[in-house]
C-alpha cells in the first residue's frame, strides 16, 4: 500500500518534470525572435555592384607595386569558353586579354597563361611553331579544347606539342572516367556505376572521345576507362599536361570547359604551373530547400494517391523532420525558401496560423526563412507579390525577408518584384543552374545573385565533377532541394520516399571532403560573395614564407594549393587543411605571412 508520504513524494517530482517542460517550452517562447530576421541591413551599407573590383589591362601594376598576372585567350570573340576564361580572371583579380596573336611572343606583356579553343583555331604550317614560341616565352598553354583529330593525326609538330605519342583511334566509347587524386579538390572519384541501373541512374558525362596515347613526359588527371574486359596500360586520356621549355601545356579531350567548370579546371590547371598557387576564395557552404515550407493545402488529390495525407500533413509531418535531420547531419548552412501558395487560380488560401508555425521552428532551428515566387500557375507576378503582402499584413508578424528564390521569374519579373515595399529588404536572390560561369555576381546594382550548383534530388556524375570544380575554384556549394517535386509528383520517381534518400546521400556523404569549408545560410553568403567580389590582392614568396596583402575591409578567404610543402602556421589569420597539399587561409588582418615546411612523409 502507497504511504501518504511516499504518494506526496511522487506526486511532487511529477509536478517538478512537468515544470521544467513548461518553463523550457515558456523559455523557448520568449527567446524565439521568429518575427525578426538577423540578416536585416541598411543596404546602403552594404558593397554594390560598383565596388567590384575590375582589374587593369595587361601589365598594369597592383597598388603594391607588384605587376598584375594576366590571362588570355585564343579564339572565337563570341563563345562560352571565352566567357568562363574571363569570369575566372575576374574571380582570381587577373587582367584578362582576348586579342592575343600567334605572332606575339616578343611581347614582354605576354600573360602567364594563355587559353586555346583549339577546335575554333585555324591550324597550318606556322600555327605549332607560334604556338611553341609563346610558350618558350613562359606563357603556360591551355588547350581547353582539342583541333580535330583530323588534324592532329596528320600533325606531328601537333602531336608534340600536346604531348601525344599516337592517336590509337578517331574515337572510342569508354565506360566511365577516372578522376585521380591532387588535381580537383575533393580526391580521386571514378565515375561509373557498378551495375547498368546506376549507369543509367547518375551517367551524364562524355563517354565518347578520341583515343589518344600519351608521350612519357605528360602527366594525366584524368583519363577513360575503356569497355570490355582486357587490361591496357594507355586509357584514353582526357586532361593532361606535358612540360614545354619554359612552361607548361594543358590539353582537355571533351568539352569540360565550356561551362562553369572550366572555372574549376583553371585553378587547377594553374596551381600545376608553381610551388604555390593562391587565390581568393567565397568560402560558403550552402543548402537551399526551395518551396518549402508551404502554406496553402493543395493538389489534394494528387498528394492522397501518393502519399495518403495532405499537402500541410506531408510538409509538417515528413518534409520537416527529414530536412531537419539531414541538416544536423550535414557540413552545409540551411534557407529555407517560403511559399505562401503555388496555385494562385484555385480556392485554396495560405493558412496563416502555418506561417508563424513554421517561422518557430525555422527561428529554433537557427537558419533562415527567405521567400519563393514560384507558381504552378500562370499569374501574374504582380497579383503574386499582392497576395502574399495581404497574409504578410494579417499575421502580425514584421519579418523582413532578405532572400528571394528566383525559379519561374523572367529577368523583367525579378526586378519588379525587387521594387515591391514587403521586398525593400531582400539583398540576394538564388536561382538553378543555368549553365552560366558567373555563378556568383550581381543581380542589379545593389542585389546580388548566387547560382544553386547543384541539384540535390537528381544527382549525376557530372554534376559531382561540376561541384569539385567550383569548391575548387570558389570553395563554394549551393545545393539545391526543390519542394515542388515532391508536393507535384508527376510519377513515382517524384515521390519523397525516393527523393529524399537521393537528397541524404548526396549531402551527408558529398561534402565529407570540403568541411574545412563554412556552412553559411544565402543571406550570409551574400556578404562574402559581395567581400570578395570587391577583394583585390598580392602575394610574394621568399625563403619559405609566403606574404599576402589584400584590400579587404574584413576577413578575406584564400586558397592555398602547394607542392612538397605544408603550411606551419599564419601570422595575422589562421588556416584549415582541406586536404593534402590544399589550405584555407583566413586573412584576419589586410597583410598575412603564412609560414611553410617541407611536407612530411606520407605514413
Amino acid at each position: 500500500m502507497l504511504s501518504r508520504r511516499n504518494y506526496f513524494a511522487i506526486a511532487a517530482v511529477m509536478l517538478v518534470v512537468l515544470l521544467m517542460f513548461q518553463l523550457t517550452n515558456i523559455t523557448l517562447e520568449l527567446w524565439n525572435d521568429y518575427g525578426e530576421n538577423e540578416n536585416v541591413a541598411d543596404m546602403s551599407t552594404l558593397k554594390v555592384n560598383d565596388s567590384a573590383f575590375v582589374p587593369d589591362e595587361l601589365g598594369a601594376e597592383t597598388p603594391w607595386g607588384t605587376v598584375r598576372p594576366g590571362v588570355g585567350f585564343l579564339g572565337p570573340k563570341k563563345s562560352a569558353l571565352r566567357q568562363v576564361v574571363s569570369q575566372w580572371a575576374a574571380y582570381t583579380k587577373q587582367s584578362f586579354t582576348g586579342s592575343i596573336r600567334l605572332g606575339d611572343s616578343e611581347n614582354p606583356e605576354l600573360p602567364e597563361l594563355i587559353v586555346l579553343d583549339g577546335a575554333g583555331m585555324k591550324w597550318d604550317s606556322g600555327t605549332c611553331s607560334a604556338l611553341q614560341k609563346l610558350a618558350a616565352a613562359g606563357s603556360n598553354l591551355i588547350f581547353a579544347t582539342l583541333p580535330p583529330v583530323s588534324i592532329i593525326r596528320e600533325d606531328k609538330q601537333l602531336q608534340g606539342l600536346l604531348g601525344i605519342y599516337e592517336v590509337h583511334a578517331s574515337s572510342t566509347t569508354v565506360r566511365g572516367l577516372h578522376l585521380y587524386k591532387g588535381f580537383l579538390l575533393g580526391g580521386e572519384s571514378v565515375y561509373e556505376g557498378k551495375n547498368a541501373a546506376e549507369n543509367e541512374q547518375y551517367q551524364d558525362m562524355e563517354l565518347e572521345m578520341p583515343w589518344y596515347i600519351l608521350g612519357s613526359e605528360t602527366k594525366a588527371y584524368m583519363r577513360g576507362i575503356p569497355a570490355g574486359d582486357e587490361k591496357i596500360e594507355d586509357y584514353p586520356a582526357v586532361i593532361w599536361r606535358r612540360r614545354l621549355e619554359n612552361a607548361y601545356v594543358f590539353a582537355v579531350n571533351g568539352s569540360y570547359m565550356q561551362d562553369a567548370a572550366g572555372l574549376g579546371l583553371l585553378s587547377a590547371m594553374a596551381s600545376e604551373t608553381s610551388g604555390y598557387y593562391v587565390y581568393p576564395v567565397v568560402n560558403a557552404q550552402n543548402l537551399v530547400v526551395a518551396n518549402y515550407p508551404g502554406l496553402a493545402s493543395e493538389n489534394g488529390a494528387v498528394l492522397s494517391r501518393w502519399y495518403s495525407m495532405s499537402m500541410q500533413g506531408l510538409y509538417r509531418d515528413v518534409l520537416w523532420p527529414d530536412i531537419t535531420a539531414l541538416y544536423q547531419h550535414s557540413w552545409l548552412g540551411l534557407s529555407c525558401m517560403m511559399a505562401f501558395q503555388f496555385d494562385y487560380e484555385d480556392n485554396y488560401w495560405p493558412d496563416q496560423t502555418q506561417y508563424a508555425y513554421y517561422m518557430k521552428l525555422i527561428s529554433e532551428l537557427g537558419v533562415e526563412a527567405g521567400l519563393s515566387m514560384y507558381s504552378v500557375s500562370d499569374t501574374p507576378v504582380s497579383r503574386r507579390l499582392s497576395e502574399n503582402a495581404t497574409l504578410l499584413g494579417q499575421t502580425g508578424l514584421d519579418y523582413q525577408f532578405t532572400s528571394l528564390y528566383g525559379r519561374g521569374l523572367q529577368e523583367k519579373d525579378i526586378i519588379g518584384a525587387l521594387g515591391w515595399p514587403e521586398l525593400s529588404n531582400v539583398r540576394t536572390v538564388v536561382a538553378p543552374y543555368n549553365g552560366d560561369s558567373e555563378v556568383v555576381g550581381y543581380q542589379t546594382g545593389q542585389i546580388t545573385r548566387q547560382m544553386a550548383v547543384a541539384d540535390g534530388l537528381n544527382h549525376t556524375y557530372m554534376g559531382d565533377f561540376r561541384v569539385r570544380c567550383l569548391e575548387t575554384a570558389l570553395a563554394y556549394t549551393s545545393v539545391l532541394a526543390d519542394m515542388i517535386r515532391p508536393v507535384y509528383p508527376e510519377s513515382g520517381d517524384d515521390t519523397w520516399n525516393i527523393l529524399s534518400h537521393r537528397l541524404a546521400v548526396d549531402v551527408i556523404n558529398g561534402w565529407k571532403a570540403f568541411q574545412a569549408f563554412d556552412a553559411t545560410t544565402v543571406s550570409q553568403c551574400d556578404g562574402r560573395v559581395r567581400d570578395f567580389l570587391a577583394l583585390d590582392y598580392d602575394h610574394s614568396y621568399q625563403d619559405d614564407t609566403l606574404s599576402i596583402r589584400h584590400n579587404g575591409s574584413g576577413t578575406a578567404w584564400f586558397l592555398l594549393r602547394l607542392s612538397n610543402q605544408e603550411v606551419a602556421g599564419v601570422d595575422g589569420g589562421g588556416f584549415r587543411e582541406v586536404e593534402e597539399g590544399a589550405y584555407l587561409i583566413e586573412a584576419r588582418e589586410d597583410g598575412v605571412t603564412v609560414h611553410l615546411r617541407a611536407a612530411r612523409p606520407a605514413n
